[in-house]
């Protein structure tokens, strides 16, 4: 059995998150009062969500073939490649589930009307910035000193244009989480991975029951666990990044 498709549906999954995650925390970096505030973190929330997400699957496929009775007289190894195929599968819908989520998310954002935060010490560092590099000139002695004078008094501004920008985010984020608008957003967002997972839970199922010939019934309860699982930690999850 070929695994290139179900590893793309699982790659997919990974990608269709990133790509909704980027698109919520850029329109945040947008709004704090320090451009690319939160750019050093994204390559670590990228690698978090793509190990999660085949971790996930890899976790999913051994507990099909360990739990699945009988397996139809197939060999473990050859069931395995089976167990992986069945969880594939069944993140379709999920990939499905994030894209629609990403185009209303890029529909609602607009109409939630969230401020940006304020940013006078970020202004201010900038300004003392372009005072010190007006100074650098290495032919000119006075005109390095003066620059060198003036460094600690920029690196101080822009320790607090920092601690401006940590503040500003938390009162974005605490904002996103009183507004009407992405309040029902992120209910909407519960309701549509609930499903997601629900229709992924499915496919898993009929998928199971195929390739380990099993009833229906075993396969719906061996899959019962899994899904519910997945739809207890949507339910449970806070709004917002």
């Amino acid at each position: 059995m070929s695994l290139w498709l179900p590893a793309a549906a699982v790659l997919a999954t990974a990608v269709a998150q990133v790509v909704f995650i980027n698109l919520f925390l850029s329109s945040i970096d947008r709004l704090v009062p320090y451009p690319g505030f939160l750019g050093p973190a994204m390559p670590a929330v990228h690698a978090a969500i793509f190990i999660t997400v085949c971790v996930a699957w890899l976790l999913l496929a051994a507990y099909f073939w360990i739990f699945t009775p009988g397996h139809a007289g197939n060999s473990r190894q050859g069931f395995f490649r089976k167990a992986l195929a069945v969880p594939g599968y069944g993140r379709v819908p999920v990939v499905a589930g994030y894209i629609i989520l990403s185009v209303l998310f890029v529909v609602v954002w607009p109409m939630a009307g969230i401020a940006p935060a304020p940013g006078e010490k970020y202004h201010e560092y900038l300004e003392a910035e372009a005072d010190m590099t007006a100074h650098l000139n290495p032919k000119n002695p006075s005109e390095m000193q003066k620059a060198h004078e003036l460094l600690p008094h920029v690196v101080s501004l822009q320790h607090e244009a920092r601690e401006e920008a940590v503040a500003g985010y938390n009162q974005i984020i605490d904002e996103i989480q009183q507004n009407p608008v992405m309040t029902a957003f992120f209910a909407a967002a519960k309701v549509l991975l609930v499903l997601s997972a629900l229709w992924g839970g499915v496919i898993m199922a009929f998928g199971l029951k195929h390739a380990a010939g099993v009833s229906m019934k075993t396969s719906a309860v061996l899959v019962a666990l899994p899904v519910g699982l997945e739809v207890l930690l949507i339910i449970m999850s806070r709004p917002g990044p």
